[in-house]
């Protein structure tokens, strides 16, 4: 009777496992198809490139084409400018040591040559003295600072 006991305890045990194993196996199989797009986000296409750089210039590069979109002259060629831009003035110090040097004007983004978001506008010793919205071209706000 003892044998028999232990014969059955060590069956329950190999049932045990032996399901554990099958569920564990049937798990690691399980494939998931993704969430389907709701309807009105499958129409919706990028406006322009995330991948943009950070493009840093002085005040007397940037241009306007015949478009009058901004671009930057390069090797004689009027490049569009698309993506974040720095622009720097040049200053002429005063005193006894009086010279050149460039100093930050504004900062921005340019989406196809057009002003885009937010652009802040520094005085010489690098406050905000303005900052403006822009969409796609057009003003939409702009505050000026003291």
């Amino acid at each position: 009777m003892e044998v028999q006991l232990k014969i059955n305890s060590f069956m329950k045990s190999i049932f045990l496992i032996s399901i554990f194993f099958l569920n564990f196996c049937s798990a690691q199989h399980k494939i998931e198809k993704p969430p389907r797009p709701k309807k009105e986000l499958e129409n919706i296409k990028p406006t322009h490139n995330i991948q943009k750089g950070h493009l840093i210039l002085s005040l007397g590069k940037l241009n306007q084409n015949e478009d009058d979109l901004y671009c930057w002259d390069m090797d004689g060629k009027c490049n569009i400018i698309d993506g974040k831009i720095t622009l720097y003035n040049s200053s002429i110090a005063k005193g006894d040591n009086a010279s050149v040097t460039e100093r930050l004007y504004a900062e921005g983004e340019f989406l196809e040559g057009k002003y885009q978001g937010i652009w802040k506008y520094y005085n010489e010793k690098g406050k905000v003295i303005k900052r403006e919205k822009w969409d796609n071209g057009k003003l939409i706000y702009r505050k000026e600072f003291k």
